[in-house]
């Protein structure tokens, strides 16, 4: 009950309450692309409820084909080997958190989380009884959290705050920072030799614009990985994810099936059967996405900087789909008002960076702007907020 409130949503529902009313809304909020699942995934649902009987469950962790489809996902994107039988879907990457956090930790653990984050690791994991212990904060540092924690930060955390884990998304929520396969490495190597479970958040993979792909803890020793068809598939509403366990991790394996059994049965039948189908459409339909994301970005990064934010307070924006900029230079002091006002006034809807801090102060200099919609939208949102 003492969880703490996903701003985004409160701002989500503000906005869509102000819409349903009769407003012009340019929704830059939430992380939710503009384009439907995939083709194919729609005609699978599609033909599955046409079908007159029943959908019953499926085995817990998952369907077969859907589970070899995602082993083979991980062969041609990452020339990786990956046991269809290491892999658990699940009810989209919230339900694989509570799963592997619930598996590795107990109450009382305490788990390193960079201090710019995803919020619900923090708030899922006090809600277990642990303890995220932030990483690589610093109150006065404008650039505080946008990049990584490094492997040293990591030891020194594992010997004197005592971690019993790690986790952390790369391409990252919010600031689009990505790992080199280098730096995954490095990471998950630290992890596994300060006995510090490390999880791999992955679930902005292939929404990337350098020339090195997203790289993938599958192969890596005692890594665990979340992935999501939400993002890079456009499923959001679909709730289907999966888990990749460590190879020969049986303990694990057998705690997450457990888990699974009792807390969700299984993840939507007919989710699960679309996002088998999804997969067909990668080259056809999904890249060009990226390509539109890119585009967005360049329009998003461009008006910043034509409004005088230097790109010193602007995250890396690598990869993902959101640009995370720290406006504490041009006199923002409380980044909920801003975006209440912003919203009231021009029907330009942006989350506050209270949101992904543990520090509230670093928060209230910080906004997240999302830009996987349509490029007319985006290009109109950052034209209404020029003006404000």
């Amino acid at each position: 009950a003492a969880m703490a409130s996903f701003k985004v949503m409160e701002v989500l529902n503000k906005a869509n309450l102000l819409e349903a009313s009769g407003a012009s809304i340019m929704h830059m909020e939430v992380g939710q692309p503009s384009s439907p699942a995939p083709p194919s995934a729609r005609r699978a649902a599609e033909a599955e409820l046409a079908v007159d009987a029943a959908m019953g469950y499926t085995s817990a962790n998952g369907l077969p084909e859907l589970k070899n489809r995602i082993a083979r996902w991980y062969a041609d994107r990452h020339g990786s080997a990956v046991d269809p039988e290491r892999v658990v879907v699940t009810t989209g990457s919230s339900a694989g958190f509570v799963l592997s956090f619930m598996a590795l930790w107990d109450a009382g653990d305490k788990v390193g989380v960079p201090s710019t984050a995803y919020p619900c690791y923090r708030n899922v994991l006090r809600s277990l009884g642990c303890e995220a212990v932030p990483l690589a904060g610093d109150a006065g540092d404008p650039r505080s959290g946008f990049e990584f924690p490094t492997p040293a930060q990591v030891e020194a955390a594992a010997a004197g705050d005592g971690i019993a884990g790690l986790i952390l998304s790369s391409p990252s929520n919010p600031t689009g920072a990505a790992l080199s396969a280098a730096e995954l490495s490095a990471l998950a190597a630290t992890c596994d030799g300060a006995g510090v479970r490390f999880i791999s958040d992955e679930i902005y993979h292939h929404i990337a614009y350098g020339a090195e792909p997203s790289p993938s803890a599958v192969d890596l020793p005692g890594a665990v990985v979340v992935n999501s068809f939400s993002k890079f598939f456009s499923m959001t509403g679909w709730r289907v994810g999966w888990l990749v366990l460590p190879a020969g991790d049986a303990e694990l394996a057998g705690a997450v099936a457990r888990l699974q059994q009792n807390l969700f049965i299984n993840a939507p039948t007919v989710s699960q059967i679309a996002a088998t189908a999804a997969f067909d459409d990668v080259d056809d339909a999904l890249d060009g996405h990226v390509r539109r994301y890119a585009a967005n970005r360049n329009v998003v990064l461009g008006a910043l900087e034509r409004m005088g934010v230097d790109a010193a307070h602007v995250a890396p924006a690598a990869g993902a789909f959101y640009v995370y900029a720290d406006l504490g230079a041009y006199g923002v002091a409380d980044s909920v008002d801003l975006c209440n006002r912003l919203l009231d006034d021009e029907g330009v809807a942006i989350t506050p960076g209270v949101d992904f801090e543990f520090e509230e102060a670093i928060g209230k200099r910080r906004v997240r702007i999302s830009y996987c919609g349509a490029t007319p939208d985006v290009e109109e949102a950052m034209a209404r907020l020029a003006r404000w």
